[in-house]
């Protein structure tokens, strides 16, 4: 003997056999009924209100919509980690994405693009905020790594990885962040390598 009950929150019609046990379900998102072992469970052993194609789609969906917000967060933290300033938003970064228009923002390039400190967090100093945050190809993210803007231009590792006219534009954008003119920016940046250096001499 079967008994059908519908559940209090998501209003789901449930079909229970002898044993109390939940033998069928209505998906809720697709509205179709089906098996129990149709439908993944929470921690508890409770069945979730979605089957599991449906709830794969939901957390794919999830997943992407909250992709941007899970970026912020990684870099906010990684900077917050090493005590260094973590202001970065998720409208910045999404402002960013908008500027970069899929380009790599140093080569030029029209490939998927790596979120990427433009003064290393290693440094020590400008930490994870807008004028600081650049996106990057994979290529140059490995080339570039913990080296400054400076370093990496004069090393060899940096052949046919960079567009002058594309990072023109990136230093532009980043003085502009700060609230600098160009001259000034690129002071600030020669400050900071300065910084950085008599920092990592200071403490060995």
């Amino acid at each position: 003997m079967f008994t059908v009950k519908q559940t209090k929150k998501t209003k789901q019609f449930e079909l229970f056999n002898e044993a109390g046990e939940v033998a069928q379900k209505v998906c809720k998102s697709c509205q179709q009924p089906k098996l129990a072992e149709d439908f993944p469970k929470y921690a508890n052993g409770m069945l979730r209100p979605d089957c599991q194609p449906c709830f794969k789609k939901l957390q794919s969906k999830y997943v992407q919509e909250t992709k941007d917000k899970r970026t912020v967060y990684k870099q906010r933290e990684r900077a917050r980690k090493l005590n260094l300033p973590d202001s970065f938003t998720e409208e910045e970064y999404l402002e960013l994405k908008s500027f970069a228009a899929g380009k790599c923002m140093i080569s030029g390039k029209e490939v998927e693009l790596e979120i990427d400190h433009f003064q290393a967090l290693s440094k020590g100093w400008l930490g994870s905020t807008k004028g600081n945050m650049i996106l990057v190809s994979e290529e140059v993210n490995q080339a570039k790594r913990t080296m400054s803007l400076f370093e990496f231009l004069q090393s060899p590792r940096s052949k046919g990885l960079v567009d002058k006219e594309q990072l023109q534009r990136t230093l532009e954008y980043l003085a502009q962040a700060n609230g600098m003119s160009m001259n000034e920016y690129i002071q600030f940046l020669y400050d900071c390598e300065e910084f950085a250096e008599r920092n990592k001499q200071f403490w060995g």
